[in-house]
Order: structure tokens, then C-alpha cells, then sequence
């Protein structure tokens, strides 16, 4: 009798790992991309979570106390909620502030009549104690910026009342 030496797979055998290791590929892929939009979608809802608390600030504590004050550092975004912050002490923010993403990411800020402030200076949204608008009456958007990618997440601010609207996705 005749013994057949049957080492190593089949064509079969082969194909049938090859496509469940591109299903698994496909897969990581997409969860890499969902990822990356929630951080995005997440940094955007605490800038807008500290917009509302400036704005309560300002209506509470009065308008000294109503400044968004935001700086990229090496190490990530800081923001800090009280008094306006000079660029001379940009320090500040890092120190009394809070962390709000990565340096993988930018905030950038958008006002009607002031441009924007995307240079890596101080981003300040100033709110008044009699109303709870924009210091100025302007309305404008604060984006959120993936470095490296397009993916943009942005909301609107109203200057007369200082409320927030309009949530968009790029």
C-alpha cells in the first residue's frame, strides 16, 4: 500500500485564510476612521461645554470672569476659564487651565470682523455679564482640526446672545 505525504494546505485551505484575514483588515480600518472622527467630535463637544460655562461665568460673575482663553502647547490644546490671559502670560492657560486634546489636534476661531486665529497664539471668546453675547456683538464658528487630515468639525456662535448653533462635520 501506497502512503501519500500530505504535508502543507490546500489551495482551499489557503484561500479561505487569506479572505478572512482581509475581512479583519477591513475591519480595523474602519474602526481606525470611526476613531478618529469621535476624538475629533469629542474635542468639539468640550470646547463647546466651556463656551457655555464662560458664558455662565460671565453672567454670574460678571464679565471679567467671561473669557474662553485657548493655547496649542507641544504637548496639546489648554483652555482656561476666568480672566482675560495677555499673550505675555501665555503660561497661564497651561497652568490654571485645562487639557482639551492633543497637539494632534487644532483649534481655530473664526469671528465676523476679526478674522481668524489659527496662528498659535491665544484664542479668546469673551462673553458680556448683561447678556451673555460675544464681547463686541460678533458672531463666528470655532473648528476643530485633525493635523495632517481633513477631517474638521465646527459650531456656530451667535454674538447677541452667545448661544450655540449650527454643529457641522467635513
Amino acid at each position: 500500500m501506497r502512503r501519500t505525504n500530505n504535508k502543507g494546505f490546500s489551495y482551499v485551505e489557503m484561500l479561505m485564510v487569506l479572505a478572512i484575514m482581509a475581512i479583519m483588515i477591513g475591519m480595523v480600518t474602519i474602526s481606525v476612521g470611526l476613531i478618529s472622527r469621535n476624538t475629533v467630535s469629542r474635542t468639539l463637544e468640550k470646547v463647546e461645554s466651556l463656551c457655555n460655562r464662560t458664558r455662565i461665568n460671565a453672567l454670574t460673575k460678571g464679565s471679567t470672569q467671561g473669557y474662553l482663553n485657548m493655547a496649542q502647547f507641544s504637548d496639546g490644546v489648554y483652555a482656561y476659564v476666568g480672566e482675560m490671559v495677555m499673550d505675555d502670560n501665555i503660561d497661564k492657560i497651561r497652568e490654571k487651565g485645562e487639557k482639551i486634546c492633543s497637539k494632534d489636534y487644532e483649534i481655530m476661531t473664526n469671528f465676523v470682523g476679526l478674522g481668524s486665529t489659527s496662528d498659535g497664539g491665544i484664542h479668546r471668546i469673551g462673553y458680556k455679564q448683561s447678556t451673555g453675547g460675544v464681547i463686541g456683538g460678533l458672531s463666528g464658528r470655532v473648528i476643530v482640526k485633525k493635523k495632517n487630515t481633513s477631517k474638521t468639525e465646527s459650531f456656530g456662535i451667535y454674538g447677541q446672545t452667545g448661544k450655540i448653533y449650527d454643529r457641522k462635520k467635513n
